[in-house]
């Protein structure tokens, strides 16, 4: 997945990890890696869920910034 957020928002992986966990209910298993950059980041999440995860984050705010997540 494609996130507009990163480092320069405050961003870690760890922050990631919980809202996708946190938003979907899902188990920490359907989450690879995540590689946070300055204005964005990707992250490895398992394809049967990867949906699910954008239609939920695409409706957060994080850290006070609006969420836009789009499946690669």
């Amino acid at each position: 997945l494609f996130m507009s957020i990163g480092e320069e928002m405050g961003v870690t992986v760890s922050h990631i990890v919980g809202a996708i966990l946190g938003e979907t209910g899902l188990p920490p298993s359907v989450i690879g890696t995540v590689d946070v950059r300055a204005r964005h980041l990707f992250a490895d999440v398992s394809s049967k869920h990867a949906s699910e995860i954008v239609a939920k984050l695409n409706r957060t705010r994080f850290k006070g910034h609006p969420l836009k997540v789009r499946a690669l």
